[in-house]
């Protein structure tokens, strides 16, 4: 019996640090700014708009939005993606680690929305869940950087709200 489970604990080990070992190998294009299209689906019009959200929301609360389009995570689970991109980038100030990573992989259909530890309280797992659900039908319909903004005016919205202040930049608006 204790071979048996030195076996499978063997066999669990080995799995652990295959996984780690393809994860420490995945390469992270470098970030250009608060909003990185790298999926080239977010017209300029739209980059600025979601850019002045993300700039004053840190300014005026030291919380951080990163946006990101990738074409796809190349078989990584999104959500493994999301988190290692969000850490390796270091989204959030140090101090309170208040950051939040959307992220659309274009060809794998998918989002992540991750969340710095500073936030955990303001935006549990069953919030961010609901805001990624608005998401859906404008992401079916292929309008990505109308998803993007109203995600990104949501998220800017509470903890604006939280903060006690007003970003101009988050208000509403039409995309094209």
């Amino acid at each position: 019996m204790s071979i048996r489970r030195a076996f499978l604990v063997s066999l669990l080990a080995l799995g652990l640090l295959t996984s780690n070992s393809a994860r420490a190998q995945l390469e992270f294009p470098q970030p250009k700014g608060w909003v990185n299209d790298f999926a080239g689906v977010i017209n300029a019009k739209v980059k600025k708009r979601l850019t002045a959200v993300c700039v004053e929301l840190d300014r005026k609360t030291n919380a951080q939005i990163s946006v990101v389009t990738i074409d796809s995570t190349e078989g990584t689970p999104v959500g493994d993606y999301t988190h290692l991109l969000f850490n390796k980038w270091g989204i959030g100030h140090k101090e309170d680690n208040r950051g939040i990573l959307v992220l659309l992989s274009i060809k794998d259909h998918t989002y992540y929305i991750a969340v710095g530890r500073g936030f955990e309280a303001l935006f549990p797992n069953d919030k961010v869940a609901g805001i990624g659900a608005e998401m859906v039908p404008d992401l079916r319909d292929r309008r990505y950087a109308k998803a993007l903004l109203h995600t990104v005016h949501e998220i800017a919205s509470i903890i604006a709200s939280e903060r006690r202040v007003t970003i101009n930049s988050a208000g509403p608006g039409s995309v094209h």
